[in-house]
């Protein structure tokens, strides 16, 4: 049994596989399982990625967008949940004009690609309307 204690690890500011304002708060960090609760600044988001054994996305606050790189799209919004399976590629992240925070349970290694342009983020939400 792994157990974590509120606070034990500082947060800290997303870097290098995120564009935007992203903090990230640890939760937990056992066998291939890493949580962390995520706050995105309105157009905060990841660059595009996979995991190996999926990830899992509970909103908790705000609105907030997950995109494959096939093209499908999903607005989440406050008590959506998303389940990725392995080796899907995608992206999550704020709306424009909205916070976002979610707590991601990543299973396995993750595989981070390029990032998510301005242009096909504001064309994300261009179609999503």
């Amino acid at each position: 049994m792994e157990h974590a204690r509120s606070g034990r690890e500082p947060s800290r500011e997303g870097t290098g596989t995120f564009s935007g304002k992203v903090l990230l708060d640890p939760v937990l960090a056992a066998g291939n399982a890493r949580i962390n609760t995520v706050m995105f600044e309105p157009g905060g988001r990841t660059y595009w990625h996979s995991h190996d054994d999926g990830q899992v996305l509970a909103v908790g606050h705000g609105r907030g967008m997950v995109a494959t790189r096939d093209g499908d799209r999903v607005a989440l919004g406050a008590g959506d949940t998303v389940y990725a399976p392995p080796g899907e590629v995608h992206w999550h992240g704020a709306a424009p004009g909205s916070f976002l925070v979610h707590t991601a349970v990543s299973l396995g290694a993750t595989r981070w690609l390029d990032e998510v342009t301005d242009d096909q983020y504001k064309a994300a939400w261009g179609e999503l309307g």
